[in-house]
């Protein structure tokens, strides 16, 4: 928890939780960094954290500890979110994620990434906001620090300003995940 002062009284803002564990019908998108790369990922997929906890994939992916939860993909619940990877050659050597069907298609006519598929199921935001039963998962941009672009997805207020700190753009609230 951190204290956040407003109106000459000390309001406490509830700092990162991780979720519950996932029920039949969730995913938890665990999140990892790759301090070679200087890179963040996520993903919902039970296999492919295990490849990656196992350094199967790529060697040196590490998890975060930071968490959220989502449903699988394919759910009739909430929005479809899409998953990109910079194109080989051209692209950045990072991953991107979106629910927005504009911007997923307007990412998939970009020829510097490639469409993966559909990654998993999440609610939007509305006016930036999450329903109470909801947590705001917040992407930031990198602004291509290290020459590659990278996006990072968090619910943690203060590893939000941390990121911030160190030159990060936040992007905003870009789909909501399930507590």
């Amino acid at each position: 928890m951190t204290a956040v002062a407003g109106g000459g009284d000390d309001v406490l803002e509830q700092d990162y939780v991780a979720p519950s564990p996932a029920a039949p019908d969730e995913r938890i998108a665990v999140e990892y960094y790759n301090a070679s790369l200087n890179h963040y990922f996520f993903t919902a997929e039970p296999a492919e954290a295990a490849m990656l906890d196992a350094g199967i994939v790529v060697p040196g992916w590490v998890r975060t500890g930071f968490n959220f939860k989502v449903r699988p993909a394919g759910d009739p619940r909430g929005l479809l979110a899409c998953r990109f990877f910079g194109t080989p050659g051209i692209g950045p050597n990072s991953h991107f994620f979106t629910i927005n069907a504009d911007e997923c298609a307007k990412v998939k006519a970009n020829p510097f990434w490639t469409y993966e598929g559909i990654a998993f199921n999440a609610d939007a935001p509305v006016n930036a906001d999450c329903f109470a039963d909801r947590v705001p998962v917040v992407r930031l941009y990198n602004n291509g620090m290290g020459g590659q672009a990278n996006h990072r997805y968090l619910t943690s207020h203060s590893e939000i300003g941390d990121m911030v700190g160190e030159g990060w753009i936040i992007e905003g609230p870009v789909f909501c995940g399930l507590p």
